[in-house]
């Protein structure tokens, strides 16, 4: 399949999800999971519920942000630009790299204790 009918796939697909899943199958899908266009905005509160009927979302798994932390973020944090966060895991995601490209942070469901510190 050419790259860049895959690229319209993953474009459709949730860029966490690629990323945690696809991004170490081969080098192909390395380069294009890790285009700057796809992972621009990254969603790191929700995931798709594969043993649902509905696909329906759900919060992400600790450790599946641990993990993203530690592999992932470190080698993309330069491009993000949009950055979607909860707050369990709002600590690890920010302290994974600097986002000198950021210019939107969406925090979702924080307590207001939490957003002074």
């Amino acid at each position: 399949m050419p790259d860049e009918v895959l690229f319209l796939i993953f474009q459709k697909l949730n860029t966490v999800e690629l990323l945690s899943s696809l991004a170490d199958v081969n080098q192909r899908f390395h380069r294009l999971t890790f285009d700057r266009l796809l992972i621009r905005d990254l969603n790191m509160t929700t995931i798709t519920n594969i043993n649902s009927f509905y696909d329906q979302n759900c919060l992400m798994d600790l450790n599946v942000v641990l993990r993203i932390c530690k592999n992932i973020l470190p080698q993309i944090h330069s491009q993000v630009q949009k950055l979607t966060v909860e707050q369990d895991s709002m600590k690890e995601i920010l302290r994974a790299g600097n986002y000198p490209q950021l210019y939107s942070l969406s925090l979702i469901n924080c307590e207001e204790e939490i957003l002074y510190q």
